[in-house]
């Protein structure tokens, strides 16, 4: 499996079109994976080391100011939310355990948890609540979460309470990894001092990083929940090689493998003492066509390319069978997603009939640009030349650093591009600008979509407050970007990982930001 870091992918100001759906239940998605079980199951073990193999090493360790996967999945276990997303796909109460709403649909009061410590044992209180999410607001990383948040207060050490500027479900919001939990005014230290040595409410408090090399936690003695974690400690290794994890995990050097490689999943699942567990996500993959170009900028083009693609045949070829075809733009594990929306059947004589009306009836010369290095973009484009040189469209794969891709992407300088998107909270309305108003920025700036009609709709779907309704109209969007096609949806692929026996407990909701404070080893 070809590592990821960036998960943002052109999010940021997504939320400014008027914030979340308010609904009066939890927010939900359909299931996301199960927990995995290890080899034994029994009473959880407390003690041991947790040794994970990871694909890369963290950016930062500020919740504020990161957006790489490797240090979102790290500080889940160190700064705690007021929500989180549970493995069910839920926005559940964490440090926050109760919530009133006034009448206006404005004005959220919630109730902290008692007893919650910092890993230095100092109590957190609504000023820590009041000062994280104040200071993250105004980060220029992840504020953008925030951006319909009006004000924060604190009116007693147990209480807080957030006014909004417009409809917006703040359950979704503060279970985001950047509103995670430190110490107001840093505990009286300076920020740089603080983030050395930085201290949360979480299961684990970092004790060392070795930049390249590995992150160390260990166990937060002062953690809220009795017994837990059940770990003495987790060390999180930089191990880019793929083989090389795999490796490490038969001889016992890790304990778990992130992104073991798709071509090696068959067979780890044939190993003793070893599981392979997949868990839903809420990846999307598709291409990303730049329809301000010539070409692209017919809907005949863009319709005889989704015609063309055999995705079944890409996901064998790249993936080795380990993905879903995508039919929308929305994964099956975000809200509203519209199951009866199956990927299309590769079909060369309507890929030709629909080259046949436009401007391009004897096809032309396109460039696939792709990330330098990345083994499945480089399987997936190749699968796609060799589907669209039967139309007479010649596909050039050009390779880039990916610095240098997402920059020419931002400038549109490229045609079509292999590209991803996620949910980061259990909320549909996360996304739903980056896919439908170039204003905001996002995926239809860069792919010159401008619909007026389209962007009505994504802005009222995410301001609805009856379910049923946002759902119907979240179909709607989701049918109207398959119509016009400035992206062209191609899989759906789980969080994988493999694991020894010895590994209980080891859950991944569908936002992939695992949580380990139930994890457990056999002895």
């Amino acid at each position: 499996m070809t590592h990821e870091t960036g998960r943002r992918e052109f999010l940021k100001g997504a939320f400014v079109l008027g914030g979340l759906t308010l609904f009066s239940t939890p927010l939900l998605t359909a299931c996301a994976g199960t927990a995995a079980e290890g080899g034994g199951g029994g009473s959880p073990v407390r003690g041991g080391t947790l040794t994970i193999a990871r694909a890369a090493d963290i950016l930062a360790v500020d919740p504020a100011h990161i957006g790489d996967n490797e240090a979102i999945w790290m500080v889940s276990n160190v700064y705690e939310r007021l929500y989180r997303t549970s493995t069910s796909g839920t926005a559940e109460p964490w440090l926050a355990t109760a919530h009133t709403l006034s009448a206006d649909r404005l004005t959220w009061t919630f109730t902290l948890r008692d007893g919650v410590k910092f890993a230095d044992g100092s109590p957190m209180t609504s000023a820590d609540v009041k000062f994280s999410i104040d200071r993250t607001t105004k980060s220029k990383d992840t504020g953008w979460i925030n951006v319909a948040i009006k004000s924060v207060a604190a009116p007693d050490p147990k209480t807080v309470v957030i006014t909004t500027k417009s409809y917006t479900d703040m359950r979704g919001v503060l279970s985001f990894y950047g509103n995670g939990i430190v110490p107001d005014k840093f505990g009286g230290r300076t920020e740089q001092e603080f983030f050395k040595k930085p201290v949360g409410t979480g299961p684990f408090v970092m004790t060392s990083w070795a930049v390249g090399r590995e992150v160390v936690l260990d166990r937060n003695e002062h953690y809220w929940q009795s017994g837990k974690p059940y770990l003495d400690k987790v060390v999180l290794t930089t191990v880019s090689n793929d083989s090389t994890r795999t490796l490490q995990l038969r001889g016992q050097q890790a304990d778990v493998v992130e992104s073991p490689a798709w071509s090696q999943l068959d067979e780890l699942k044939s190993q003793n003492n070893i599981t392979v567990q997949s868990f839903d996500s809420t990846l999307v993959y598709f291409l990303l066509l730049n329809t301000t170009t010539p070409h692209l900028s017919d809907l005949n083009v863009r319709e005889a390319i989704s015609h063309a693609v055999d995705r079944p045949a890409l996901i064998k070829l790249a993936l080795f069978g380990h993905a879903q075809a995508a039919g929308s733009m929305f994964a099956p594990k975000w809200p509203g997603y519209d199951q009866t929306l199956t990927a299309p059947q590769r079909d060369v004589a309507a890929a030709k009939a629909a080259l046949s009306k436009s401007k391009y009836p004897d096809g032309f010369e396109l460039t696939y640009s792709i990330d330098g290095g990345d083994a499945v973009q480089s399987a997936v484009a190749q699968s796609i030349q060799t589907n669209l040189a039967e139309i007479g469209i010649k596909v050039k794969i050009s390779q880039f650093d990916p610095t240098t891709l997402w920059s020419l992407i931002d400038e549109g300088k490229y045609e079509i591009c292999h590209r991803k998107l996620s949910l980061d909270i259990p909320d549909t309305a996360e996304n739903v600008p980056t896919l439908s108003d170039p204003a905001v920025g996002g995926y239809a700036k860069v792919a010159g979509y401008n619909n007026p009609a389209v962007v009505d709709l994504g802005k009222q779907s995410i301001a609805m407050s009856d379910p049923g309704k946002q759902t119907a109209a979240y179909a709607d969007l989701q049918h109207k970007l398959n119509e016009e096609l400035p992206y062209v949806p191609l899989y759906y692929v789980p969080w994988s990982y493999a694991m020894s026996q010895r590994v209980h407990d080891f859950e991944v909701p569908s936002t992939g930001d695992y949580h380990l404070e139930k994890t457990w080893l056999s002895r």
